[in-house]
Order: C-alpha cells, then structure tokens, then sequence
C-alpha cells in the first residue's frame, strides 16, 4: 500500500510555492486588494471541471444548466430578448456556483479573423493517492503533470462537451459583407479546432487533433428596422455537431460527434452537413433544418453475373435527419422552448429483419423562468463568428452587485421512440421509448451564488446514440432495468479585495442499470449490469445492486488578470459499483468477479489562461 504521505509530498511542495507566490504578489501589488466597488467584475479562466461557457466548479454546468441547443438560439446564436426586457449579454453569464473564472474577447476580434477560444493549462495533481498505481481501476499513476479523465467529476459541465482544462484552439476565419440585394447580409466562417494535447500525445492520429468544429455560410434579410430580427438561412458544408435539438447538453440528441460516442448516425462515414432556416423575432423563434449522413447499410441487388439471384451488399447511403422548433417570451422573465426532429440511421444487418429501416423520431421541450439573469445556453452550440462590429466574447466576466438578487429555474424533457427490432419476437419490429428529464436553479446574491441541478435519464436515453442497450434491439420483456438519478448542491463567495473565488459542491448519482433474473440450482438470482454511459459499464457480483455514487470537491481560484488565474482543488469520490475479475481462491483456475475499493482522495493545482 503506498502511503499516502508520499503521494502528498510533492503536492504539498507545489500549494507551499503557490501560497508564498500570492503572498509576495498581494503585498507588492495593493492594487489587488482594492476595495470592491458596488457593482465589481471578476475575470479569470475556467476552474477545474467547468465549463467553457461559463467556467463553474462544483456544481453543474456552465450556464445554470439551462442551455439552449443551437437548433433553438436566435440568428447570433442567441435568444432574442423581449423589447421591455433588461439589456442582457450576448452569452449566458449567470453560470451555476463553484469558483468561477470568465475572460477577454478573443484575439483578432478587432480584424475580424484570426484565432480565438484559446484555452491553456497546467496541471499537476494526483486522482488518487490512497492506492498503489495499478491496484484499481482506471489508473491512477503518481503526482504528475496534465489532465486525467478522473479529474471530471459527474456534475461537472453537464452543459458542456468540455472539461475547461483542455489545451486548445480555434482558428476563425470569418468574413461579412452586405448583400447586393437591399436588406441582405452575407456571412461566412472556416472554423477550425486545434487540439493541443491530441498533438502532444503523438498518436499519429491527425482527425483527433485537427477537424472542422462548425463551419459555415450565412444569408440573413432584415425584415424589419430591428437589426437582429429576420429569416437566417445558414448553410453546413461540413458538419452539424452544433445543430442539435435539446438544450441542456447532457440532455441534447441529434448530434453528430462519433468520436466521442455521440451522434445520432450510427455506423457514421465521414461528417454530416446539412443546412437550418430560421426566423426570429424579438418575442419568438421558430426554425427547421435538416442533416445528411453516408451510413453502411445492406442493400438488395441483383446478381451482377447476369444471373436473377439478389444478393445482399454493404453499401454507403445518404440517410437524412430533419429537425424543426419554436421558442416564445410570453413574459421578460418567461421563456418557453420545444423541439422536434425524426432521423434515419440506416437498415438493420440482423438475419431476421436485415433491409428494414432503423429510425428514431422525439422532442425536447423547456421551461424558464428568470430575473436579473440571461436566458443560459451552451457555448457547445454557437456558431464561431469574430465580426468586428460585435466580437462573439466566450468568457465574458461575471459581474457582481451587492444590492442585487438575481435567480433562474428551468424545467426541461424529452422523450425519443427509437425503431429497433423486436428482441423477443422473431422478424418483427417495435418503437422502444427513451427519456430524460431535468431540474435546475441558480440564485446569486451580491457575490454569493447557489445552483441545484437534478436529472433523470432511462437506460434507453443513456445508450441513445447506440441505440439500444443491446445494438438495434429493444430490451427483453423479461429483464429489468434501473434508471439514472442525480443530484447535485454547489456554492462559491467571490472575495472582490482579494480577487479569491472559494467553491464547495457535491453530488450523488444512482447509475442506470440493466438487471436479468434467473434461477441457479433452483435459487433465484440476480446480474446487474451498471452503465454509467456509453461504452463506460461495470458487471457486479452475483445478487449485488448498484449502490449510489457520491462525489464532492473543495476549489479555491485566484484571479491573477483577467485572462490569468491559479486553481487549486482537492476531490473525494466514492463508487463501490467498480468490479475486478480475479482468481478464486478455492478453486485456482476459475474467474470471480469482486468490488474493488470504492473511495478515491485526489487533489491539484492548475496554472490556466483563456483568450
């Protein structure tokens, strides 16, 4: 066992360097320790586990978790806002509490191109310093520099892809023009994401590193003197991860990112472009779009010797996805969403019902309501644009006034019916159900901020993008399935003389399970089967069920500049649902499969810079 006091000493090295370093710069510089104005701003890059819209901690997501899915934001990948209504930022800045970091316009926002959204930090920290490195699993090497997986916890960023701690960038090449034609401006962008830690793995893998994040051309006419009101009709030539129907991240469908297990286009080739019209005015939207999708399916032909035999070929189709939605201010603090959208995803290869179509159709709806905060909405979800009339700012600073209340709660579902084959009866098919659910809140007062977040997702919603638990086909009748629940409390004090952020937050989550129940010897008997995502799951031991997970984490930033902080954080998880196979000791030669030690201790510090 490796004692922890070795694990902590070069952690404790690196708080003991951190702590000398802001005392020596607090007494030089008395200017960071200004009274704070009655209504102060607070810049800084992301802390730990936050999100790139908003940069939180503990807590949930980056936008109160009421995020709204680009297929549903205004023509400048914003909600249009009542005309008697508060002016409000361009992006969601209420954010959910955890210590919580913002920035500057990006780079190149005056010239209208260059790069922008870049993201640096260094890290150095240890996941888990209570087990010798290979004792349970995933691995947890020694104090080291860089990112690990472990380090996101489950309600970090549930509006976000992004863990906020990522090295990169993305270069924005971005043009705009009026048309020839009265009332029509033209617009286009060459977006691409520069994975700084995908290069310095050296895997030789290039699409992982360098790729297309949502380029686009823009037609928008002005119908009205209103500048913002108008039909927009933006063109995909490459792909529509950004166009997804949804609003809070976690519970967004439609996309299109394969390489991280979340497009709607099983069996995807290539990207999926596609095009969205929409209209927006300043008390509604309303949208419709569709995406196309090279998917390997079998198709039916006949013999090409000349023969009438059909045979059976595996071919690359266009399958297409159509998606559509409105949203309305019936009040300033009212905000009411929905969507819909039906999409093919190729034919089943499957003996019984192999040539029949796989399709999943469902909608999405929201309801908000807010005071003194913006209606929030992913940062996943805009369109890049670096216009220099109105530079799109990503990390726009919190700002704090200590005579003001401000607090948003948002009620969001959806519901999917997925066609799968029938799994218990033979060359059939049948709709299956998935679905979600989710509960926010956000209340800030002065520079005090709590956010509460609950979920619930079936296990038919978590494998959505499968789809199905077992590929292509529905569950058994006969088994039993468990869904997600989770819950999630967070709270940060921004501390304006010192420009310190202290954050607390915590969480538990009931994984999604699926259970099948037998008789051995005559005994009844239980496997349960944990799945905490896609392609992440956990086979328990004979008769045992999933117990809940419990994570929290203590962080403290420092804002250095307004592009420039110090994060420290120390983290607790406890999941006694991970499983090892070992040898079974009474018989050598068999296999058992035992819970490891469910409760990992691990902490960090991070230098971070976002512009």
């Amino acid at each position: 066992m490796r004692s922890s006091l070795s694990r902590l000493g070069p952690f404790t090295l690196g708080l003991s360097v951190v702590g000398s370093l802001a005392g020596v710069l607090c007494s030089a510089r008395p200017a960071l320790a200004q009274p704070a104005p009655s209504s102060t701003t607070q810049t800084a890059p992301n802390a730990p586990g936050t999100s790139p819209a908003s940069g939180t901690t503990p807590g949930a997501d980056a936008s109160g978790g009421l995020g709204v899915s680009g297929a549903a934001t205004s023509q400048d990948g914003q909600a249009p806002a009542p005309t008697d209504a508060k002016p409000q930022p361009d992006v969601d800045v209420s954010g959910t509490a955890g210590a919580r970091a913002a920035g500057t316009a990006p780079p190149g926002a005056a010239e209208g191109r260059g790069f922008m959204d870049t993201r640096l930090t260094w890290t150095f920290g240890d996941d888990d310093f209570l087990h010798k490195t290979g004792e349970i699993i995933p691995l947890s090497p020694t104090f080291s520099v860089g990112e690990r997986p472990q380090y996101r916890l489950f309600f970090d960023n549930l509006n976000s892809r992004f863990t906020g701690r990522e090295n990169l960038t993305h270069l924005v090449m971005y043009k705009k023009l009026p048309s020839f034609i009265n009332g029509l401006t033209t617009e286009a962008a060459l977006v691409l994401r520069f994975d700084l830690g995908q290069l310095a793995a050296n895997t030789g893998n290039l699409n992982s590193a360098l790729y297309d994040t949502g380029s686009y051309l823009r037609l928008f006419y002005n119908t009205s003197a209103k500048e913002k009101e108008g039909l927009g009709f933006t063109f995909f030539p490459l792909d529509t991860d950004r166009f997804r129907l949804g609003y809070l991240y976690d519970l967004s469908w439609g996309g299109t990112a394969a390489n991280i297990n979340q497009s709607i286009f099983p069996r995807l080739q290539g990207a999926a472009p596609g095009a969205k019209l929409q209209y927006d005015h300043e008390k509604f939207y309303v949208f419709a779009g569709f995406k196309t999708a090279t998917i390997i399916q079998p198709e039916q032909v006949l013999n090409p010797g000349g023969e009438s035999e059909v045979e059976t070929v595996r071919v690359g189709e266009t399958n297409y996805g159509f998606l559509g939605g409105a949203g309305v201010d019936p009040h300033e603090n009212v905000r009411m969403d929905v969507g819909g959208g039906f999409f093919q995803q190729g034919k089943f290869d499957l003996e019984d019902v192999r040539g029949k179509s796989v399709y999943t159709y469902g909608g999405s709806g929201r309801l908000v309501v807010h005071q003194n905060m913006p209606v929030p909405q992913s940062v996943d979800f805009l369109l890049y644009r670096n216009d220099p009339s109105k530079p799109l700012i990503l990390f726009k600073p919190e700002k704090y006034d200590p005579n003001q209340f401000a607090w948003s709660v948002s009620a969001e579902g959806a519901l999917l019916q997925q066609h799968l084959k029938d799994f218990d009866a033979a060359g059939a098919t049948r709709d299956q159900g998935a679905m979600a659910g989710a509960v926010q809140g956000v209340v800030r007062a002065g520079y005090l901020r709590v956010s509460a977040t609950g979920i619930y997702r079936n296990l038919n919603f978590v494998v959505r993008n499968v789809p199905g638990f077992i590929p292509f086909e529905t569950l058994p009748q006969s088994a039993k399935t468990d869904p997600e629940l989770f819950g999630a409390l967070a709270a940060d004090y921004h501390i304006a003389a010192a420009r310190l952020t202290p954050g607390i937050g915590g969480g538990f989550q009931l994984p999604a399970t699926f259970r099948s129940e037998f008789s051995d010897g005559g005994i009844p008997a239980q496997r349960v089967i944990v799945v905490r995502q896609q392609g992440d799951e956990s086979i328990l031991p004979y008769n045992k069920d999933r117990t809940p997970v419990m994570q929290a984490r203590l962080a403290m930033r420092w804002d250095i500049s307004d592009m420039f902080a110090l994060v420290g954080w120390i983290q607790f998880i406890r999941d006694n649902n991970g499983t090892l196979v070992v040898r079974d000791p009474t018989e050598g030669s068999a296999s058992l499969r035992v819970f490891q030690s469910p409760n990992r201790l691990g902490a960090a510090v991070a230098v971070q810079a976002r512009f």
